[in-house]
Formats: structure tokens, C-alpha cells, sequence
């Protein structure tokens, strides 16, 4: 996402990475250090220990595992209420999930791209 990132300057994007401990050797702290790998202004970090919005996600997505490796895209208009409200767009790294397609950075960034155009500014 630092691409994307770089290649879109827009400051009407705002990006939230969640660090969740999915594989051996995924903690706090590691999330820490890859996490100061790459700042934007845009940009805010996460630490989710208990995995919570991995699961919350998977209910938004409609799969059937923890949602992590998923990239979400949510329009100006988005509201949530008690619950993540189901994105806009979605990709993912996800083994055995076909509801969405599989990461494709530069169809992600037009999709990106797409969104922030349709903001009223």
C-alpha cells in the first residue's frame, strides 16, 4: 500500500492499517518496527492483539476466517454503526476466499482513485 500511497496524493485518503498476530513471530513489536518503516500523514497504525476486527471484518466480508491481508476501500458516505459496514471495494491475500478478487495493486489504485473522485469537495 505504500505504492498506492505514493501514487495517490489526495488528502481526502485516509488509510488504517490493523497489525493483527496471524503467523509464529507476529507481535506488538514487530508491528512497531514495520510500522515505522513508512509515515504518511494519511496514515495510522493499529495494534489488535485479540484479533477483534479480524473478526468483525470476516462478518462484514461474508467469509468464513479471520479477515487479515484484506484491503478495504469505504466511500465518503460510509456510516458504521455497531459493526464495520460491508466496503465499497474489496481485495485480499486470503486462501480459499473467491467472493473478491485477490490483490492487484494497480486495480486497487484505480479503484482508489475512482472513490476519491467521487467526493463532493
Amino acid at each position: 500500500m505504500q505504492n498506492v500511497l505514493k501514487n495517490v496524493s489526495d488528502d481526502w485518503l485516509r488509510t488504517y492499517i490493523v497489525w493483527l498476530p496471524m503467523l509464529p513471530g507476529d507481535s506488538q513489536d514487530w508491528a512497531k518496527i514495520r510500522s515505522g518503516e513508512f509515515t504518511d500523514q494519511r496514515l495510522t497504525y493499529y495494534w489488535d492483539s485479540d484479533r477483534l476486527t479480524g473478526q468483525q471484518w470476516q462478518k462484514a466480508l461474508g467469509i468464513s476466517r479471520t479477515a487479515w491481508d484484506v484491503y478495504l476501500l469505504y466511500g465518503a458516505d460510509t456510516q458504521w454503526n455497531k459493526e464495520p459496514a460491508a466496503p465499497n471495494f474489496w481485495m485480499h491475500q486470503l486462501d480459499g476466499v473467491t467472493n473478491a478478487p485477490r490483490l492487484n495493486e494497480p486495480a486497487f489504485e484505480a479503484k482508489v482513485k475512482e472513490l476519491l473522485n467521487q467526493v463532493e469537495r
